[in-house]
């Protein structure tokens, strides 16, 4: 029975090894994308990088995809306040009675790309 339970162990790791390795074909004369190049910064593929308050991913075919983070909140009820955001992007709600605790409630805020 011991052996048995060996051999399945070890055959799921070799499942899930083989399962975890990723392959690219491409036609002859082409080569694989090895990342992204934005705004002066390289970006290795299947990562990301964040700069300036923005997000930026890099896909396994190259392709570049940016978010821009945070939001500004523009209405909170009467028991919070607006205060920004440790990052510096965008703004955060929170109770006005603790700083530390943030409003879940009736709040209001549009993505920082439309105040810009």
């Amino acid at each position: 029975m011991n052996n048995f339970l060996a051999v399945s162990v070890l055959l799921a790791i070799a499942v899930a090894l083989c399962d975890g390795q990723c392959h690219m074909s491409l036609p002859d004369g082409e080569t694989p994308t090895l990342g992204c190049h934005w705004n002066g910064d390289f970006i290795n593929v299947m990562s990301h990088l964040t700069k300036n308050c923005e997000t930026c991913y890099c896909n396994e075919g190259g392709a570049l995809s940016c978010c821009v983070n945070g939001v500004h909140v523009v209405h909170v009820p009467e028991d919070c306040k607006i205060v920004k955001a440790e990052d510096g992007c965008g703004d955060r709600a929170v109770k006005v009675e603790n700083e530390n605790e943030d409003c879940t409630h009736d709040i209001a805020a549009i993505s920082r790309r439309d105040v810009e």
